[in-house]
């Protein structure tokens, strides 16, 4: 079965760090294969082995990489071609012009994924801040997590990082040079295929070139959450829907009395959820949160407070199913 390809938006103001973010995503890629929609002007796939920099409208790639020129209301034709099972995409970044309105784009996006892009999903909306100019403005607001970028160039960044805090829905993370890890906005592939004997990979001299260590990832947190116990589907919803605090992603399997087990994907307070595969089975849930500053025991403690009544007979599954995708995706 064919799966959804994550697509995040990428926006900020003029210099505010966007193209380096995106440049340090395609270094660090490590297997992700990763498409690039650069400026609402061009799309580039990348193999995860493109020296950085040199994505742009007018870059022919090899291999069969896709380069066509869109905008804005060309996106979900561009989407619905990146995000297909024959590109062999695993994430796509598309980065809005410093001047592009990203409550539009996101519009946009989730038409997309709504209509013509139907192997897309809702990857969030990222907003780059230039710590440095110590300014950000009402796009944080719609963000579903914040990169507060060049922490390095500023003696006390606390007052800016609790300003955009007190906004922001999502996290906040502060970085350095772009530095924001990949693992945060995709888990990376399974497959791992081994250089020819004697050659060196793209990606393997890219590690030669900039090393690990030049600029460490910004500290972001995992914490896995079980329970053995079904949970509530009303009480479930809501403790997603209320956005918890610090979590950008979370996956997982959780089982409501009287039901199979459904997976559950969120990106912000974006919902998805779809039946388990029969292979999978769990008593109650096991679920893994991403983000920045997380509560462990906090988020045991909310994912305990959704255990279902085993008095009070199966509740309605409504709450959850409303958030349900297709189970099947066609492929093309």
């Amino acid at each position: 079965m064919p799966r959804r390809v994550p697509v995040v938006l990428v926006a900020g103001r003029l210099g505010a760090g966007k193209s380096t973010l995106v440049n340090h995503l395609l270094r660090r890629a490590d297997g992700v294969r990763i498409g690039v929609v650069v400026n609402d002007f061009g799309a580039i796939g990348i193999d995860a082995m493109l020296v950085a920099g040199q994505a742009s409208a007018v870059t022919s790639l090899a291999n069969g990489c896709l380069c066509c020129t869109t905008d804005a209301n060309g996106l979900a034709g561009l989407l619905a071609e990146l995000t297909a099972p024959s590109a062999r995409l695993d994430l796509v970044v598309v980065e809005a012009s410093g001047l592009a309105e990203p409550r539009e784009l996101v519009r946009l996006l989730l038409d997309a994924i709504g209509g013509e892009a139907r192997h897309a999903a809702y990857g969030g909306l990222v907003v780059v801040v230039d710590a440095g100019s110590g300014e950000h403005d009402g796009v944080v607001r719609l963000a579903d997590l914040v990169v507060l970028n060049q922490v390095d160039r500023v003696d006390d960044p606390a007052p800016l990082l609790a300003s955009l805090r007190a906004v922001a829905p999502g996290p906040v993370l502060p970085v350095v040079r772009g530095a924001l890890d990949p693992a945060l906005l995709v888990d990376p592939p399974a497959r791992r295929r081994p250089p020819r004997s004697g050659q060196l990979s793209f990606d393997a001299l890219l590690r030669e070139e900039h090393p690990a260590d030049e600029h460490a990832h910004a500290a972001w947190d995992s914490v896995a959450v079980e329970r053995d116990a079904p949970l509530d589907p009303a009480r479930f919803a809501a403790f997603l829907e209320a956005g918890p605090a610090g979590v950008f992603r979370s996956k997982g399997v959780v089982r409501f009395p009287g039901a199979a087990p459904f997976v559950v994907q969120t990106v912000g307070t974006a919902i998805r959820v779809r039946p388990a595969p029969r292979s999978v089975d769990v008593a109650g849930a096991r679920l893994v949160f991403l983000g920045v500053g997380l509560d462990a025991a906090g988020l045991q403690a909310a994912v305990d407070a959704c255990a279902a009544d085993p008095a009070a007979g199966e509740p309605s599954l409504l709450p959850v199913l409303r958030y349900e995708e297709s189970e099947r995706v066609d492929a093309v």
